[in-house]
């Protein structure tokens, strides 16, 4: 490597002593934290499988969108985000962790049958369903869980593997394998992550259909996971690492930040646009549900607080510069993908009116600090960026 890869002042390493404690701290706090989530199974079933859903399906997302860029990273041939790759990689690589997350849901499936109506043996005997139960049936179901969780887990572990042995030894040649195995796996992921979003959102109501479904649902991931590099980067800045990061790097985070928010109004629009010109009954269910009450206001939310407020305010230069200003954004587009999908399970449990619970809000927390901590961990085992990367120059001296 180039020794003008190095920055001077540049700590290639977090201290894993000093964060062994913090660590353990949120892990434990957030295993606490699920542990009382539990009482709410007593208090509420139906609620708490909705609940817990709702937040593994955020986690997961942010593994899956953050997987995603950095198969992008390959299969483009970027060199800007090499630097900044290393991040995305540590939190794709949570997805053995999130996937020990959707165990109850599992339990809930082979005996409350309360997430999932098709599950339900009374269901099961009626004519719209024998017309899927080729498809949505319970081992069927499973066998792809299975094949979802191990092809995430182990591309993910394996990018990640491969990228930290080139740190130890400096082969380019680890570089060129993974760009040759980014174009198929993406072809792979594309389509598993289709058939996921299918399994476990859209058929929690089994008649209704979109044919933009999981195109729709991986932009909102996608969207999601970005804001979240986004501010593990300004965090590591702040704190005196990864000193090569520079306004370019955010002017460029910005940018794809501001076109996946267009991308994602496009997708939902369409979505909603065709279904409530089409009119048809098993599909316009679906916004009619969210369209009264207290989730009206929520659906309001999402048009003005997911893409409006994050268009306009990316919409300078100026602003996609400023790591302050686009922290700001990143953090708040990360709070409209946990209400999207909110927005979109909580409505089957909360039929009637707009509602946020304790046992929600204990779930998503948390997970989250369960996650936190498996990040840090992950964060504390390898460099802060690929050192070795034969790239690296290039995307420090990124310019555009």
């Amino acid at each position: 490597m180039n020794d003008s890869s190095l920055h001077p002042h540049d700590r290639l390493l977090l201290p894993q002593e000093k964060l062994k404690s913090p660590i353990w701290t949120m892990g434990i706090s957030g295993i606490v934290l699920l542990l009382i989530s539990f009482m709410g199974f007593g208090v509420n079933r139906s609620e708490f499988y909705h609940a817990w859903l709702f937040s593994f399906l955020f986690y997961f997302g942010l593994c899956a969108g953050s997987f995603f860029w950095v198969l992008l990273h390959y299969v483009t041939n970027a060199g800007w985000d090499t630097l900044l790759r290393r991040q995305v990689e540590n939190v794709a690589s949570l997805f053995p962790l999130v996937s020990l997350f959707s165990l109850p849901i599992f339990f809930d499936i082979f005996s409350s049958h309360l997430l999932y109506e098709w599950t339900r043996p009374e269901i099961q005997k009626l004519k719209d369903y024998l017309e899927k139960s080729l498809y949505l049936n319970v081992p069927f179901f499973c066998l792809r869980a299975f094949i979802y969780f191990c092809f995430f887990g182990f591309v993910s572990w394996f990018f990640r593997k491969l990228s930290c042995v080139q740190d130890e030894d400096a082969n380019p040649y680890h570089s060129l394998r993974l760009k040759r195995l980014a174009y198929p796996i993406a072809v792979v992921f594309g389509f598993l992550f289709t058939f996921f979003a299918i399994d476990w959102v859209m058929s929690l109501d089994y008649r209704w259909s979109s044919t933009v479904w999981a195109f729709y649902l991986f932009t909102g991931a996608a969207g999601a996971s970005l804001s979240f590099w986004i501010l593990i980067l300004i965090m590591l800045r702040q704190r005196g690492y990864l000193q090569q990061l520079n306004e370019e790097h955010y002017h460029l985070l910005g940018k794809l930040l501001f076109a996946f928010t267009a991308l994602w109004a496009y997708l939902a629009f369409s979505q909603y646009m065709l279904i409530w010109y089409g009119n048809i009954p098993e599909e316009t269910y679906f916004f009619i549900r969210r369209n009264y009450d207290g989730w009206y206001y929520v659906s309001l939310l999402l048009v003005g607080g997911r893409f409006a407020l994050p268009f306009l305010f990316l919409l300078p230069q100026s602003t996609k510069k400023n790591k302050n200003f686009l922290g700001f954004v990143a953090l708040w587009v990360l709070f409209m993908q946990a209400v999207e999908l909110y927005w979109i399970v909580m409505p089957m449990e909360f039929s009637r009116n707009f509602a946020v619970g304790w046992i929600e809000l204990i779930i998503l927390v948390g997970m989250g600090l369960v996650f936190l901590a498996g990040y840090l961990k992950k964060a504390t085992e390898a460099y802060l960026y690929p050192i070795h990367d034969p790239r690296l120059q290039e995307s420090i001296e990124v310019y555009n």
